[in-house]
């Protein structure tokens, strides 16, 4: 399994309206057991909203990159950062909050009475804002956990005598503070390589995203403010009938709501979740979905590219029989929470538009309205500590679906079809996890539980690689960069 971890910090918010009655609930578990192994990863109180004929929402599974991490729905088969935006919304609230001399106007409303007597969760910027929090620390320990219980044997199947094992990280002081709690929850000496972040490091990065001089880190944010200009104007409106010398605006109601998450993986607990209804959540949910869409997903046209280089890696290691190169049998990467979604847009998952190719993605995420329909959900792909993996599973007298893999084979292969054979007879198959799901490769679902033949799973990234594989290209890396590629190898032995 290669697995790549995006490390979120503390991030965005965002905020809506409406007045329904409503039921809140504090519950001390977030989920079951995770389902890798049957092991808790550390979940936070849940802040569920009851309704009539046994409705719930769980407001904490809708937070998008600030969810507390929950294990992802996926579809159902058997599973047997981004720049901080402290100062765009969480430090003028906070500020203005500090400052406010009548805070007993607040004691009007139940949704906002607690602020009276709030403080914020930040009290030293300087220390707190780069760092693991240390829930952040309790959950790699315990997701080492289900690693172990999960791949014993691909633990201690490393063929090198010193260093025997090895986890990567990229340099921010988070990411390593996070990998070395995963190192301490595994408990078998494994060593850490921490990889410089670069902007000459082309491909050969953790971070891409930071090495690419043509990745804008804003956009999204046109898309996502006209969405936050509509869905907040009634919150504003009702917010200010309670408070009206506090003058709320569309950054007081975005701060909220990212403290609902923030609060929550600091303090284990806040009332900002309750200062909002379901359909003001789910709208807060589409903006962040927004921002991510066109900055670190199909909304931007450079993504796939960003992404490719770590799945064409993978797709190398899992094929490598030369152990001079690879080492291992299971690689374990942390990073910044924008290269998932990168890693994704590249392997074709969560697409809005992927059984429909005539359709304009970006037409699938309007800015006036929600559409519910979407694949595209961030909560579900980067809540704190979520993770992409990339297995191959060796599985005795597997066979193929037909049917599935006669209607593939129409796509031109970029390897040899006796290669491709030759992998399904030796029984190996592929599956991606996305937060613990398996989540089905878009044109190769032919193996046994939707897996994907080792061979076709190859051929379909190199009809990948030949659509976005130019990474120096795509992210205009002239020639005075001596390190510029398309390729990574920092994995190599």
């Amino acid at each position: 399994m290669l697995t790549y971890l995006s490390l979120a910090y503390l991030v965005s918010l965002a905020v809506f309206a409406t007045a329904s009655p409503r039921t809140w609930v504090s519950q001390d578990l977030a989920t079951e057991p995770s389902t890798l192994a049957g092991l808790h990863v550390p979940h936070h109180k849940r802040q569920v909203i009851e309704g009539p004929g046994g409705y719930r929402f769980d407001v904490l599974e809708h937070l998008a990159g600030i969810a507390p991490y929950f294990d992802s729905p996926g579809v159902q088969l058997d599973p047997s950062p981004r720049t901080f935006d402290y100062e765009t919304y969480l430090s003028p609230f906070l500020s203005k909050l500090a400052n406010y001399s009548n805070k007993a106007a607040f004691t009007q409303s139940p949704d906002l009475a607690f602020l009276a007597n709030y403080t914020s969760p930040i009290t030293n910027e300087t220390e707190q804002l780069e760092k693991m929090t240390p829930s952040g620390g309790e959950a790699a320990a315990a997701f080492a956990g289900v690693i172990k219980r999960t791949y014993p044997k691909l633990l201690n199947s490393t063929t090198s005598q010193s260093d025997a094992f090895r986890i990567w990280a990229a340099s921010a002081s988070r990411d390593v503070d996070t990998a070395n709690a995963f190192i301490r929850g595994l408990g078998n000496n494994a060593s850490l390589v921490v990889v410089n972040e670069g902007d000459d490091d082309s491909a050969n990065s953790l971070t891409p995203h930071k090495s690419c001089p043509a990745f804008d880190a804003s956009m999204g944010s046109v898309q996502a403010g006209e969405w936050q200009q509509k869905y907040t104007a009634p919150l504003i409106t009702r917010f200010n009938a309670v408070a009206p010398g506090f003058t709320f605006t569309l950054t007081d109601i975005v701060g909220m709501q990212q403290l609902c998450g923030y609060d929550t993986v600091i303090r284990n607990r806040t009332d900002f979740c309750n200062a909002f209804t379901a359909d003001e959540w789910l709208s807060f949910e589409y903006a962040n979905d927004l921002t991510y869409f066109y900055s670190i997903g199909y909304g931007n046209p450079i993504a796939p590219q960003l992404g490719l280089p770590w799945v064409r890696n993978a797709v190398d290691i899992l094929s490598a029989n030369d152990t001079a190169i690879f080492n291992q049998s299971l690689y374990v990467s942390f990073t910044h929470r924008e290269e998932p979604p990168l890693v994704l847009t590249a392997l074709g998952l969560f697409n809005n538009s992927a059984y429909y190719p005539g359709l304009d993605v970006n037409s699938t995420m309007p800015t006036d309205r929600i559409n519910h329909g979407r694949a595209w959900r961030t909560s579900e792909i980067l809540p704190f500590l979520g993770h992409v993996g990339i297995e191959r599973l060796q599985c005795a007298n597997a066979t193929l679906d037909s049917s599935l893999s006669q209607a593939n084979s129409s796509a031109p292969s970029s390897g040899s079809a006796q290669g491709a054979e030759d992998v399904w007879d030796n029984g190996a198959f592929v599956r991606v996890l996305v937060n613990g799901a398996p989540i089905p490769v878009p044109d190769c679902q032919d193996g046994p539980g939707k897996t994907c033949a080792l061979g076709r799973f190859a051929d379909y990234i190199a009809r990948r690689v030949e659509q976005y594989g130019d990474f120096i290209g795509a992210c205009g890396i002239n020639d005075t960069v001596t390190n510029r590629t398309d390729l990574i190898s920092l994995y190599n032995a």
